[in-house]
């Protein structure tokens, strides 16, 4: 008996994960948090320009501006 393989599209993953992001979004989100350091993935050079003395004085740190934008 031949094995029914189903190919995935990028257009069936992305429905998928907009239907599960808007039924679970607390859940994705705080998913994120626990599993994902974002601050393993933001280079020293973001950090100097984000916190440099040039600019205002910054009222939130730099990792909770990203997961704001994420």
């Amino acid at each position: 008996m031949p094995v029914q393989a189903k190919q995935l599209n990028f257009s069936n993953i992305s429905s998928d994960f907009e239907k599960f992001f808007n039924q679970n979004q607390y859940n994705l989100l705080s998913m994120l948090n626990h599993f994902f350091d974002i601050s393993d993935f933001i280079p020293l050079s973001f950090y100097q320009k984000y916190y440099s003395n040039f600019g205002r004085k910054r009222n939130f740190s730099l990792e909770s501006m990203i997961n704001a934008f994420i």
